[in-house]
């Protein structure tokens, strides 16, 4: 592990601070060959992640995960809530009363609790005799390779600094340039940069394209801004100012779709092989290499899914997957057309009561729970599908995913249904193009078209894209030298039904199954990681959140531990690197 003497991490967000988690969990063996590590961190605060800082989202913005959900750090985030002052708790929006595991808190809280985290496992590794470097405002803006075994880091300051290896631990980054002039904004963040000035207000309609937990937080934010909650006969209601008589927030979704409601989970924190092992899903490759999705659903998903909705008592459910021509697209659109409300806001009514009955009485809602599950699996073996199936998930899959198991918390619902009660919110199904032409307009013009239905031109004064991070292509990818000299390459996969060797290009860079990168000649860089999900969901498609950060750098570090890709270039057999996700799950 001798490339391991000089780290260099890029970032230093969740993605990092579970990375050096797990370094500091394998410290006894790690500190024989780490002797410094270099963080760089773009912005002047270094252990809090692009989404928990100040400067990007707001007190009324809620983290959308509960502290039981969030990996173990040194203390877990409930409890160093509890240990803090009523004064920093009105500070970070979070009420002193009653503070639990199962609840979910404001976005800025979790920044604070991510940045002790961080300070303190600093501490911890510099105890085991680890130097740690940290360079603050400092981007890294390129990643020269020197030769086989180092990398030049150049960084905003002009800094040129030598290490052996270099991880990559970017995080989200949103590029696309705002039109402010015409009222048009390419993303919420900084969210402060769509709230109105002090004594100003919104009086018309603003638009969202999305209806996502982003779009959400512009929602969240907007609304406290131009009105306020109060509780009444144990209901959340909306009083509008008089001032802006007109405020309104039209979401756009392509679907008409709102997420579903955060429920009860009987296991909060996912695992790669809870539901099988590794060698009943080694079993399912066929003589090509290739892992067929819908052998993956029949196989490994069908008795697990159909034990969950007898669990759940959904027998109609049941009763199809017990039918082997009841295929996974079949099971897709009966679960989609069930969450197909003709208003969605009164279809969230309904929810909300099955839902607050699922958290208050601790009762699971297991179907749910065991697709979140399967799905999360089946990222980490992504890279055994054939095209066709990428397609397929990508197109069909992470929608309804995105939609349905992206569980929006109760807090979030009860102002979402405080404003719809007070006509404040509105959701428009159909596909949204937006005018980027007209450069004289003052403001946004889109053309809605719904699924039934005529375009329709709009306007509006505000408009926000909530539809989150553009697909990464090589050529966006942020350290220009790696990709001029082929350290790195597009992620591609093979056709099934192709006879020859015809590829299809996914989004994002091709990484091997421990997070190394791959060059253009298909060889793994053994000292170039990227755990920046932006970066490699093509083949990852289904990294999101905390505990896919956590889940990431345990899959690195254990890597380093493993006698079999030690000190091999060579991309390694799936059924070595899956031994890496089976002690992956056991740590």
């Amino acid at each position: 592990m001798h490339q391991l003497k000089n780290l260099a991490i890029i970032g230093s967000g969740p993605s990092a601070i579970y990375l050096l988690k797990n370094i500091y969990a394998q410290i006894d063996t790690l500190k024989l060959y780490i002797k410094k590590i270099t963080i760089f961190e773009k912005e002047k605060l270094s252990g809090m992640g692009m989404p928990y800082r100040p400067i990007m989202t707001d007190v009324y913005n809620l983290a959308n995960i509960s502290s039981e959900e969030i990996p173990m750090l040194q203390e877990s985030f409930s409890d160093w809530l509890q240990k803090q002052s009523i004064a920093t708790l009105n500070e970070l929006n979070v009420d002193h009363k009653d503070i639990n595991e199962k609840d979910v808190y404001s976005r800025v809280a979790l920044g604070h609790y991510f940045h002790t985290q961080f300070e303190q496992l600093i501490d911890l590794l510099k105890l085991e005799g680890i130097q740690i470097t940290q360079h603050c405002n400092s981007e890294v803006v390129d990643i020269i390779p020197v030769d086989d075994n180092l990398f030049s880091v150049k960084d905003s300051k002009q800094r040129n600094q030598v290490f052996s290896t270099v991880i990559i631990a970017t995080g989200h980054g949103f590029n696309d340039a705002d039109r402010p002039t015409q009222g048009y904004y390419a993303s919420p963040w900084s969210i402060h940069k769509i709230l109105p000035k002090r004594d100003e207000l919104f009086d018309f309609s603003i638009g969202t394209l999305g209806a996502s937990l982003s779009a959400f937080d512009v929602v969240t934010s907007l609304s406290h801004r131009h009105g306020k909650f109060i509780t009444s006969d144990n209901k959340l209601k909306f009083i509008k100012s008089e001032a802006a008589p007109h405020f309104k927030i039209v979401l756009h979704s392509a679907e008409g779709w709102l997420p579903h409601l955060q429920y009860e989970q009987q296991e909060p924190i996912r695992e790669i092989y809870r539901h099988f092992n590794r060698e009943q899903l080694l079993k399912l490759i066929d003589s090509n290499g290739f892992l067929h999705l819908e052998n993956y659903f029949d196989q490994l998903c069908r008795k697990a899914l159909t034990t969950a909705f007898a669990k759940d008592k959904m027998t109609e459910m049941g009763e199809n997957l017990q039918h082997k021509e009841f295929s996974f697209k079949d099971f897709i659109l009966m679960m989609s057309e069930k969450h197909d409300h003709t208003n969605s806001f009164k279809g969230m009514k309904t929810e909300m009561l099955k839902a607050r009955q699922s958290v208050e009485k601790n009762i699971p809602i297991h179907w749910m729970e065991t697709l979140d599950d399967l799905m999360y699996s089946l990222n980490y073996h992504a890279e055994l599908l054939p095209a066709e199936d990428h397609q397929f998930f990508h197109k069909e899959i992470m929608a309804f995913l995105m939609n349905v198991i992206a569980a929006l918390p109760l807090q979030s619902a009860e102002i979402l249904l405080a404003l719809y009660d007070a006509n404040c919110i509105e959701l428009k199904e159909g596909y949204v193009t937006i005018d980027e032409k007209d450069t004289e307009s003052t403001t946004t013009k889109i053309t809605l078209k719904p699924k039934d239905g005529k375009e329709k031109q709009l306007d509006y004064k505000l408009f926000i894209n909530c539809g989150g991070e553009k697909k990464m292509e090589l050529d966006d990818f942020p350290f220009p030298s790696l990709v001029k000299q082929g350290m790195v390459r597009n992620a591609t996969a093979r056709f099934h039904a192709s006879e020859s060797a015809e590829k299809m290009e996914l989004s994002g860079i091709d990484i091997d199954g421990a997070y190394r990168t791959i060059d253009k000649n298909g060889k793994a860089n053994n000292n170039l990681y990227d755990i920046n999900f932006t970066h490699t969901s093509g083949l990852r498609p289904y990294s999101y959140g905390l505990q896919a950060c956590n889940a990431t750098s345990k899959i690195l570090v254990e890597s380093w531990l493993a006698d079999t890709i030690e000190f091999t270039k060579e991309p390694q057999d799936i059924s070595e690197m899956t031994k890496l996700y089976e002690d992956t799950d056991e740590l």
